[in-house]
């Protein structure tokens, strides 16, 4: 896939996830409201430090915003899920994983 194509189609996917529109997200980001659009088509490309501002925005870190489905990528939508989990909860969920990996372990 090309790296453009591969950021233009995740940026989408992640922006509709979040349920805002391009020209929203251009302005959150503090950019004119064509910027995501530009980058959506192709016409842009977004530097280093302003992708990893657009990931901060998504709610995803960079290995998680590099992680597509095609590749493999179980654990893909975990870290969001866990953001909104209480500091008991994610305790517990853990406690679960010690657990699991002192099994893994063993094995």
């Amino acid at each position: 896939m090309r790296r453009k194509s591969f950021l233009a189609d995740r940026i989408t996917e992640l922006r509709m996830q979040k349920g805002v529109t391009e020209s929203r997200m251009s302005r959150d980001l503090g950019r004119g409201t064509g910027y995501v659009n530009r980058i959506t088509t192709g016409r842009g490309y977004p530097g280093y430090e302003e992708l990893m501002h657009i990931c901060n925005y998504l709610g995803v870190t960079p290995a998680h915003f590099f992680c597509a489905a095609e590749d493999g990528c179980p654990k893909r939508g975990l870290p969001e899920k866990m953001n909104r989990l209480s500091a008991e909860e994610l305790r517990i969920i853990e406690n679960i994983v010690d657990s699991i990996l002192k099994n893994h372990q063993k094995d």
